[in-house]
């Protein structure tokens, strides 16, 4: 009897991981469903989010791997709410970041053709204006095909929906074309002939 009841000890805790095998294989199932469902815009728009997500998700699938269901399914069980929480959070990101590049796609393309227009005028002149050599107009030649590149791949990227690499280049181009326009002030232009 005494032997049927050391057996019968030692067979529980099998019993028992057996039995939390099943939910904490269901859990991790829904999170790693949760978690792709998240990837595409979180992996964007709030990576460092994401990876801490990710990171929970490896832990609960090692403790897993290791047998232990209980902490598998402890550490699973909240991980498609977070999923939920992050995605949320990527998509006020992206709203934000878009907004951003709105309001930059709506000034820079008439500043771009403010400073495209003035170079030409300088570049169009006989005789330069005091406040430019032949040298400092080549930079700026330069410098403008260099920004009108950046802007270009800039839109192309935002077109792709790659928002954060679209916003940083145009933060540059914006950044720049200051720069450009302050070099270009103190040239005073020769009124236009009637």
């Amino acid at each position: 009897m005494r032997r049927l009841l050391v057996l019968g000890l030692m067979a529980l805790p099998l019993l028992v991981s057996g039995c939390s095998k099943g939910p904490a294989e269901a859990a991790l199932k829904a999170a790693d469903e949760a978690i792709a469902k998240a990837a595409p815009l979180a992996e964007k728009f709030v990576p460092d989010q994401f990876k801490t997500l990710t990171d929970a998700a490896a832990a609960a699938k090692s403790s897993f791997d290791k047998g232990d269901y209980a902490a598998a399914l402890a550490a699973a069980k909240d991980l498609p709410a977070k999923a939920g929480e992050i995605l949320a959070a990527a998509g006020a990101k992206k709203d934000e970041l878009t907004g951003l590049w709105n309001g930059l796609a709506e000034s820079l393309p008439a500043q771009l053709a403010g400073v495209t227009e003035k170079i030409t005028a300088i570049a169009a002149l006989k005789r330069l204006p005091k406040g430019i050599d032949a040298a400092g107009l080549e930079t700026a030649k330069a410098e403008l095909a260099e920004i009108t590149g950046t802007w270009t791949r800039a839109t192309e990227a935002f077109g792709t929906g790659e928002i954060p690499s679209a916003l940083q280049a145009a933060n540059d181009v914006k950044a720049r074309v200051e720069a450009l326009v302050k070099t270009l002030e103190p040239v005073v232009l020769p009124p236009a002939k009637k």
